[in-house]
């Protein structure tokens, strides 16, 4: 009984507390106890209390369980201290993190509710005045994009598509055709070329252009620019997205001296359709005429005569929904083998089968929006006149 109780206790004080361990300690060692024992006796030295036995095995298993849980509870503590001197350093961290997060929502609220104000400021008392009182316009097909803007399921993007004519397509256009009043938070996402994102520097840019949604793009850069890839991810989340395709202004004196009806389309517009891959998107083309009047570029050049001119027509005719999704599907496993061949991460980076969908959806917005442009030159050839 002596050893029994002083194994017992050995093991206790070493850190082996496993309720598992004793149970079965106990249980091995039952035997060795007599019915009525004197009670323990610490006579013996240390390092006799694992000696073998001739008649027992226990005492070896009793030593390497011992001898392991030793090494593990020293693991265990080695671990707690680590992960204990860790601790403060990631609950700043985290503190940092959730802080900054708190501090950069609220700005932007800030700036949502600012552009609100603005949005309503400038469409409440200079473009909509402008275009209903001192021109005109005519809106064919109307409701085919405000049930779109309004009542489209949550997470679809809307992809709105058009001939591009002047300067002032953008703002003016969208007074006129989204109902009034304009919420901030419903409006497209449209993009701005440097030169006149930036005119008025920095400051006026965050102010005006940042907060009604215009995002900069530089022509002479790549589809893969930060700013082009940003306007993707807009779409590709459920917002709207407005692009005139051409890239540049395009009036019918030009389009007549090349023989076109319509500007060439660049493969941008293909790359903002493709990558609306978690959701469908509905891309909604229109044409519209008139504002090669209300602001007519010099012929020969691209420099466009100031101020706005009034007593014009303008009419926008709102098409049919363009399906694509037939081409994004058909494209989805091609593009997966070549991102992963490229070892691509950057789910907005092109690559050679990307660029390849692009085109083909390109090729499929020109072809709706030529068939509208068409009707105008044909049926309606004097809203084309200087």
């Amino acid at each position: 009984p002596d050893k029994f109780l002083l194994r017992m206790l050995l093991a206790m004080l070493m850190g082996f507390n496993s309720i598992e361990f004793v149970v079965s300690f106990t249980s091995n060692n039952l035997h060795a106890l007599p019915k009525h024992a004197s009670g323990p006796k610490f006579s013996c030295p240390r390092r006799s209390l694992f000696s073998e036995h001739p008649d027992s095995v226990v005492n070896r298993d009793i030593k390497q369980r011992i001898t392991r849980s030793v090494a593990h509870t020293g693991a265990e503590t080695s671990r707690s201290r680590s992960k204990a001197a860790g601790k403060p350093t990631s609950v700043v961290a985290s503190i940092i993190k959730t802080f900054t997060s708190l501090i950069h929502g609220f700005l932007l609220f800030l700036r949502d509710v600012y552009g609100q104000f603005l949005v309503l400021f400038m469409d409440t008392l200079i473009n909509r005045p402008f275009l209903n009182i001192l021109n005109k316009v005519d809106i064919v097909n109307h409701k085919g994009l405000t049930d779109y803007i309004h009542k489209r399921p949550k997470g679809v993007p809307l992809i709105t598509v058009s001939n591009h004519c002047s300067s002032l397509d953008e703002p003016l256009l969208f007074s006129a055709l989204i109902p009034w009043p304009i919420k901030q938070w419903q409006l497209r996402y449209s993009l701005c070329n440097d030169d006149m994102f930036y005119s008025l520097g920095e400051v006026f840019a965050q102010l005006f252009f940042f907060a009604s949604r215009g995002i900069p793009i530089w022509r002479s850069r790549s589809m893969n620019q930060p700013t082009f890839k940003l306007f993707c991810g807009k779409a590709a989340k459920g917002g709207w997205c407005h692009i005139f395709p051409e890239g540049r202004i395009w009036q019918p004196w030009k389009l007549r001296q090349e023989g076109r009806v319509l500007g060439p389309l660049r493969p941008g517009v293909g790359k903002l359709i493709a990558h609306c891959e978690a959701s469908p998107p509905v891309v909604l083309p229109f044409h519209h005429s008139g504002m090669h009047r209300v602001l007519p570029q010099y012929p020969g050049s691209r420099r466009q005569s100031l101020p706005p001119k009034t007593g014009n027509t303008i009419r926008i005719r709102v098409g049919q929904p363009i399906q694509v999704q037939d081409l994004i599907d058909a494209a989805a496993e091609g593009r997966r083998l070549a991102r992963a061949q490229a070892g691509a991460t950057d789910p907005l980076e092109s690559t050679p089968a990307d660029e390849a969908l692009y085109a083909a959806i390109t090729l499929r917005v020109e072809a709706a929006l030529t068939a509208l442009a068409q009707e105008v030159w044909q049926d309606a050839p004097h809203e084309l006149e200087t």
